[in-house]
């Protein structure tokens, strides 16, 4: 006769993760439930040039490496907002040649100065956001799986740069 947990294991059913799990799907905790991060570069039109997904607890920097690698040019200005701002960020910009405009952390115990000016220009990252917001399958998250998401976002981007 078997006892009461004849079943051993975890409640779920498979003990690693499954195909469907939420982190296998850029899904993550952030303070509106279940979200997914957007991170992309764009040139200075403001089109999309990289895009990457992560779930919604994921930091911002670990991601500006692959964003910066496809299109980092000698002599460009590479302005960021301050969750970009870390040591090796602003070390592939500068071995690539060009100038990180990015504010300093609020905690960083010496203050770093970036031109105020150029920074301005951030503003294109934002109407490049709000350009694939504006399409209601990005803004929602309809799609269950991340590759369909991602592939909704890159159709998008697409269009951008043919301005249909």
């Amino acid at each position: 006769m078997r006892g009461l947990d004849y079943r051993a294991g975890t409640p779920g059913g498979g003990r690693g993760q499954k195909k469907d799990s939420p982190v296998g799907q850029a899904l993550g905790r952030s303070r509106g439930g279940f979200t997914t991060k957007l991170h992309l570069s764009c040139d200075a039109q403001g089109r999309i040039c990289a895009l990457a997904l992560t779930g919604g607890q994921a930091g911002d920097c670990p991601q500006a490496p692959g964003l910066l690698a496809s299109h980092l040019r000698a002599g460009q200005a590479v302005l960021a907002d301050r969750a970009y701002d870390a040591g090796y960020v602003r070390a592939q910009i500068q071995q690539a040649g060009a100038t990180a405009v990015i504010p300093g952390k609020k905690n960083r115990i010496v203050p770093l100065a970036h031109d105020a000016e150029i920074y301005k220009e951030r503003n294109h990252i934002e109407w490049a956001i709000n350009d694939l917001k504006r399409f209601r399958a990005v803004a929602t998250r309809f799609d269950k799986r991340a590759a369909n998401y991602f592939a909704t976002c890159c159709l998008i981007a697409v269009l951008t740069w043919l301005q249909l």
